[in-house]
């Protein structure tokens, strides 16, 4: 199916605004799994795992086969890491007061990794915590991990993601001497708890990582606008519910403006859509916690202000939400990099 083709027929369906609208509303009202009146049976869509609030009263949800009760807030650090190490860790430290219980770094954050080591310290048990290998060798992949067990300062991780499939080359992953066999190597030897991948275009290469029963966790984008270029909604996510992978959500402002991070505190899509953008990707089904990069202590309690009082978006907010991403995607165009392969000859 061509791109042109895709964007032009509906990309959810009315049971699947059922369940956004229906189900989601009646667990998010209760606290705990259920259904609303008139919604889909839960044989045809996933119900949300609510267990009890966090500490600080921030709402959590099952992260899919970890089991684990994450917080619908994942700190994430990319936008904090042009930021000195001490002044990383105090926006750390704010986060877990708040009630945050996930927290995202990677060696391509700049200071991000020694400043989240600086905080976690005793508190490092009570958080899960991921990381990223982006590599296409051995060599490449053993020196970043041992770099993130350094500046982190743990003997293990809750999510190592083979990040940037997009960006990646991942012909040989599965060979015996592949980087992402060896990441599965790394779970059997307790370096983590939980082998993910994650990206931000190529949508195509995910499925047979997630088809081989060997991901617990996607790290995908989910926002309005972009779900219109990259797909990850159309061709990522059904198949991350259907092996029950945990699903996190990043990029659900649209990533910064420009791709720059530095000295950026503008997100792509515009403040008076944020609200609406954060709504629309805790309303996707599957979707266990949003990943959201902060520059400051205000920005980490807007967010979490916004996730306390979460309400799942009704039927006729998610197809508004889509019409406006559509008539934003074309001004966004491929902003993370191609949707699809090259053709060869």
């Amino acid at each position: 199916m061509t791109s042109s083709s895709r964007s032009e027929r509906p990309l959810l369906s009315r049971r699947e605004f059922v369940c956004q609208a229906g189900v989601l509303a009646g667990a998010v009202t209760l606290g705990t799994p259920g259904a609303a009146p008139g919604a889909a049976p839960a044989a045809e869509c996933p119900l949300p795992s609510l267990p009890p609030l966090a500490p600080g009263g921030l709402p959590r949800r099952m992260l899919g086969r970890t089991n684990v009760p994450v917080s619908m807030f994942t700190l994430g650090t990319a936008p904090c890491g042009f930021l000195e190490p001490p002044e990383i860790a105090k926006l750390v430290k704010a986060a877990l007061d708040e009630g945050v219980t996930a927290v995202d770094t990677s060696q391509n954050y700049n200071n991000s990794q020694e400043g989240v080591g600086l905080a976690l310290g005793k508190r490092r048990k009570d958080v899960f915590l991921s990381t990223k290998v982006f590599a296409n060798n051995l060599a490449d992949a053993e020196k970043s991990l041992a770099k993130s067990i350094k500046l982190l300062k743990t003997d293990y991780f809750d999510i190592l993601y083979y990040h940037g499939l997009g960006n990646l080359d991942i012909s040989r992953a599965w060979e015996p001497d592949g980087v992402f066999t060896w990441l599965l190597k790394q779970k059997k030897a307790g370096k983590c708890r939980f082998v993910g991948v994650s990206g931000h275009n190529l949508a195509a290469r995910f499925a047979a990582f997630l088809e081989s029963g060997e991901v617990d966790v996607v790290l995908a984008i989910v926002n309005f606008v972009d779900r219109h270029t990259y797909y990850f909604e159309d061709e990522v996510l059904p198949l991350a519910r259907k092996h029950n992978v945990g699903i996190v959500a990043m990029k659900v402002y649209g990533g910064a403006l420009g791709m720059k991070y530095k000295d950026c505190k503008r997100a792509e899509l515009d403040s008076q859509h944020v609200p609406l953008a954060l709504r629309y990707a805790l309303s996707v089904p599957g979707v266990a916690s949003a990943n959201l990069g902060c520059h400051s202590v205000e920005q980490i309690r807007h967010n979490m202000e916004m996730i306390k009082n979460f309400q799942p978006l009704s039927p006729d907010e998610t197809a508004q939400a889509i019409d406006l991403g559509r008539s934003l995607a074309s001004k966004w165009g491929e902003h993370f990099g191609p949707a699809r392969e090259k053709a060869t000859a």
